[in-house]
This record gives structure tokens, sequence and C-alpha cells, in this order.
């Protein structure tokens, strides 16, 4: 910018000695009067033609700029809260009413405030949430905190939506983190996560995991375009009827509807065939080998639970992404071809070019994303921001214990995931 402006501001000066005699070529006496007034307007005539050139040219990188920082600005806005590497402290206020409303309705939004710092915002939706997690409102209840329910276009720290869990079956408070930061690294759009402490009408409840809603924020950051169908699995299969978080108008579920007959033709080869244009299938076999690999039990794969499900207008595909991963890495054994319980995953695993692309997954990823040395570090990273919130002996004591077990399980189930990938394919099948 600042070599333009020179530029600039060499061509609407006054032309040096020497310039003048290059343009004129010729003495001052050598050319009549009249010659020399023509060649005065020619030499003005150009002047303004570059300036207004330089002018255009200066214009338009402004503009570039000023999109550019806007563009930044945004992204920062949409990144600030999950920029945290300290527990925020928040607080939620309840009038009365609402905390009366919210015991006989948990999972109906009522009014409330939150407030950080010296910051407050007023009329923002709050409701409990949780099934084996879920707890009173006078214990330490999950919460889901929508910022723009009432009051349209309210964000708080970029966000419209966020979830606040309670961590009541993770003691370690780290598998959600670690979770998705896997499955991100696999190719998987996932939630991110910051820890919050939290004041929940004048009591302290405790830490937190602050988790990023799957929302149309959560879409734009994620895809090319955030308007397809979003729809939300829990203890069904795309057989059944699931909630649609966003999306078109249609009751009828046609792609879910198109999705579910592809997956039940018993031919493998023409199931594969059908499969094909419906579904995400290289991002569903990543989707289905991290998993088995931090054995979400009860994620889609094995209990038809805990994911969405994205229909990308871009690509007119479907696109499993994972939810509710507070139940990770229990198990170090864990078979690399277990129970199938969810439809699309026995339907693509079960076919030749599905178990091959699996296998080839899960060997890449022991390389990749699920590199033991690598998490360990993420997980003495992560328990540093989480102990020096946990003020009860009793909850001391089960996280110091939950993030030995976690460091240690990493190691085996990499170990062990390695040696079945080792044997013959008939022999690893189950």
């Amino acid at each position: 910018m600042l070599n333009l402006h020179t530029n600039f501001l060499s061509i609407i000066c006054p032309l040096g000695e020497s310039s003048q005699s290059a343009w004129r070529g010729v003495p001052i006496g050598g050319l009549p009067q009249s010659g020399r007034k023509y060649q005065l307007l020619a030499m003005k005539s150009i002047k303004l033609v570059f300036a207004a050139a330089a002018c255009a040219a200066m214009f338009c990188a402004l503009s570039s700029n000023a999109a550019e920082e806007k563009k930044k600005s945004e992204v920062a806005a949409e990144d600030e809260l999950f920029a945290q590497t300290k527990a925020m402290k928040l607080r939620i206020d309840l009038s009365p009413a609402a905390q009366e409303a919210l015991r006989k309705e948990p999972k109906t939004y009522v009014r409330g405030t939150l407030r950080e710092g010296s910051q407050a915002l007023n009329d923002v939706a709050v409701r409990m949430k949780g099934n084996g997690s879920f707890q009173g409102l006078d214990k330490k209840p999950s919460l889901t905190v929508k910022i723009n329910e009432f009051v349209q276009g309210q964000k708080f720290r970029g966000q419209a939506k966020f979830h606040l869990n309670n961590s009541a079956q993770d003691p370690s408070y780290l598998c959600e983190t670690l979770g998705g930061q896997i499955f991100r690294d696999a190719g998987v759009p996932a939630s991110r996560t910051i820890f919050a402490r939290v004041e929940l009408n004048g009591r302290d409840a405790g830490l937190y995991v602050l988790t990023e809603a799957v929302n149309k924020d959560f879409l734009s950051l994620n895809f090319k375009k955030s308007k397809g169908n979003l729809y939300e699995g829990s203890n069904d299969d795309v057989t059944d009827k699931l909630d649609k978080d966003s999306g078109d108008d249609s009751t009828e579920q046609p792609d879910l509807k198109a999705l579910a007959k592809a997956a039940q033709e018993p031919d493998p080869a023409q199931r594969w065939k059908k499969l094909t244009p419906l579904l995400d299938l290289d991002r569903f076999v990543s989707f289905a080998a991290v998993e088995v690999l931090v054995w979400h039990r009860d994620g889609y794969s094995m209990d038809r639970n805990n994911y969405r499900i994205y229909h990308d207008p871009a690509s007119d595909q479907m696109v499993f992404l994972p939810h509710g991963m507070d139940l990770l890495l229990g198990k170090a054994n864990g078979p690399i071809w277990p129970e199938w319980r969810g439809l699309v995953a026995r339907a693509v695993l079960e076919t030749p070019d599905g178990r091959q692309r699996y296998r080839e997954r899960m060997a890449k990823l022991l390389s990749t994303a699920f590199v033991p040395g690598t998490l360990q570090s993420r997980i003495q990273e992560l328990a540093a921001r989480v102990r020096p919130n946990l003020t009860d002996k009793d909850a001391l004591k089960a996280f110091d214990a939950a993030v030995t077990q976690l460091r240690d399980v990493i190691a085996q189930r990499a170990s062990f995931v390695d040696g079945e990938l080792k044997k013959p394919q008939q022999a690893a099948a189950r």
C-alpha cells in the first residue's frame, strides 16, 4: 500500500525538468506556440489518466483489504469462545417461575440471564438436557443455552447456542474434547469444547464442559452450504422419523427414506452402488472407524445413538456427525469388527469395498489422528486446565484416576488395534 501511495504522488506531482525535456523531445523554441500548447494539454491529459487509474487501484486495494479484515474479524468472532485456554466463569440466573417451569418440563426453554463478568445477556433460552447424565435443577444439571431463541440475532462470543455438559459420566472431563479432536483430525466435523465454571441461581454448580452446538453456525464453518436438512439421532435409526433441527419444510424426510432404502438392498455390490450417490462414503468410513477406535460404544455404529446427519446441499450426500462423546475409551480391547447395530454402518461395512476401506482407514488413523504420544501430551495439557477448578477432594481423586486411566488406555488401544489389523482379514472378522 505504501508503494502504491508513493507511485500515486509521483504521478499527480509536476514532472521534473529531465522528464519535461523527454516529453518535449525538441528545444522549446523548436515548435510553434500552438504545438507547445497541444503538447502541454496532452501531458496534462496523460497525467489525469494515470491519476485516475492510480485512484482506482488504490480503491480496489483498500476494498480488498477491508473485505479481508472483515472476513478475519468474522472468523475471529466465531472462534472467540473456543479460543479460551482457561476455564470461563459464567453465571446463569433464572426467575422462580422459570425454575418451576423447568422442574415440570425440563426440556422446554425458559427465559434466563447469562452473565460473564460485567456483560449480561437477558432473555437467553435455557433448558435441561441429558439422558444417562441427567440431573435435577438443584444438583448439577446439564444445560442447553440458546442465545437467540427470544432475541433475534443475539449472540454470546460469536455463538448463538451452546451446551453445558456436567460430565457426570466422565470424571476426567476430557473425553468430549479429545474425541472431537480425533474426529476432526480424521476429516469428520465435530463440536469444539472449552471448560466453564458455572454459577447457577446464585450457587456454584461446578465445572462444566462447554460444547459447541451443531447448528447453522457450525454448518457454516464446516460446509460450503448450511441450508441442508440437519437430523438428530437419539436411540433410533434412519428407518425412523428423526427430529429435524433445520432445513427445508418437508415433513416426509424423503432423503432419509432414500438412504434407508439403499442401505437395505440385500446384494452387497448393488448396495454399494446405490449408496454411493446418497452417502459421503469416504467420510462415513472415517466416522465409523473413529467411533470404534475411541470405543464410542453409545454412538451410531454400535448403538444407533448420539449422532447427527447433515444432508450437504453442495454434494447432495448425507454426512454423519458424532455427538455426546462423554463415554469414550472404556475398553482397550474392544473388537475392531463389533456388532454393527446402525443400519448404515452394517450396510457399508459388510460390503467388500467397505471392509477394505475400513481396514485401511484404521491403519491410517493409527499414524495420524490416534498417535498415543501426541494424545497423551494433549491430555496432560488439558488436565492442567481442569484440575485447578476441582476443589472437592473426592472429585479430585476421581479426576486423577480417570486421567491416568485415559492415558493408559490410549496406548493399550493403539497397540491392540495395530495387532488386530496385522491379522489376516478372516481372523479379524467377527
